[in-house]
């Protein structure tokens, strides 16, 4: 069954096909997939995974004037969506160098990695939708080829020191206190699921919180391994300025920093965030 093409509904110039001769001309690379002699077998078929099929390099990689991926930044991490896709090169100060392999094999299989985080967003869509249903040796083959990519240097997300106790935090900890604690607790340990755990996660260690507001914003859905992980939008419950007040509570409570959002970051962050359905099968 074949269904009519769409007609262009882009404006000049870019209704303009011929056009993309010249952009192919710099930046379409047509070759076939080839393997790296210096590299082992394992690493290859990583890299295979990667680029030729799973395309990481669309979203971690950022791209030049052209909207073409930048090869010197391989994994460097930018914003997509209003999400930021992290830096997932070996750098161990900006990227996941500090990550043990079964960190990076968990949270590329289930989306949850102990001490690092949860995914969600588009993360979220790419484990639920094609990376959990990998194979063992794909999932470390897929780790065996991020170890051999070159470090990016960028914008750190290493956590600081998070506080150890309850504390009054203003309005933010207050919010985080009726809205928050009952599922991630104060401890930021995480209540019934290990992917509540906020202790050690890269969103909470980013000082401008760039998915922090997508998720208070968005909320978060992940299926994974027969389960459904939940967090429910909260755009509706709060104002700007109260979403701003708990996102940087958050941050300094959890991740040892302080945090810079705004009020107008959340209202700029409305524009982009599409909140989630709410799903029967809720584990959190």
């Amino acid at each position: 069954m074949h269904a009519p093409g769409r007609p262009a509904d882009l404006t000049f110039p870019f209704n303009q096909r011929w056009t993309m001769l010249f952009w192919n001309l710099a930046f379409l690379d047509e070759h076939r997939f080839r393997p790296d002699p210096a590299q082992s077998a394992e690493a290859n078929r990583g890299a295979y995974l990667a680029t030729a099929l799973g395309h990481c390099g669309e979203c971690h990689t950022p791209r030049n004037i052209a909207f073409a991926l930048r090869p010197s930044k391989q994994f460097a991490g930018t914003i997509l969506q209003g999400w930021y896709a992290y830096n997932i090169s070996p750098d161990k100060q900006f990227g996941i160098g500090n990550w043990s392999d079964t960190q990076v094999a968990d949270y590329l299989a289930t989306g949850h990695a102990q001490g690092r985080g949860s995914a969600a967003g588009p993360m979220g869509e790419a484990v639920s939708n094609s990376l959990q249903y990998l194979l063992p040796p794909d999932i470390t083959a897929l780790v065996d080829y991020l170890r051999t990519v070159n470090p990016q240097p960028g914008e750190s997300s290493a956590a600081g020191a998070p506080a150890a106790e309850k504390t009054a935090g203003g309005p933010g900890g207050r919010i985080f206190e009726g809205a928050c604690a009952g599922c991630h607790e104060w401890d930021g340990q995480g209540r019934e699921t290990p992917y509540a755990e906020l202790a050690g996660s890269q969103t909470i260690s980013d000082p401008k919180g760039e998915n922090i507001i997508q998720v208070l914003l968005s909320g978060a859905s992940l299926q994974v391994k027969g389960s459904t992980i939940f967090m429910p939008s909260f755009a509706s419950a709060y104002s700007d300025a109260e979403l701003a007040a708990v996102a940087n509570y958050v941050i300094e409570h959890f991740g040892g920093k302080t945090g810079q959002v705004t009020a107008e970051d959340i209202r700029k962050g409305r524009s982009e965030a599409e909140p989630v359905a709410i799903s029967l099968n809720s584990s959190e």
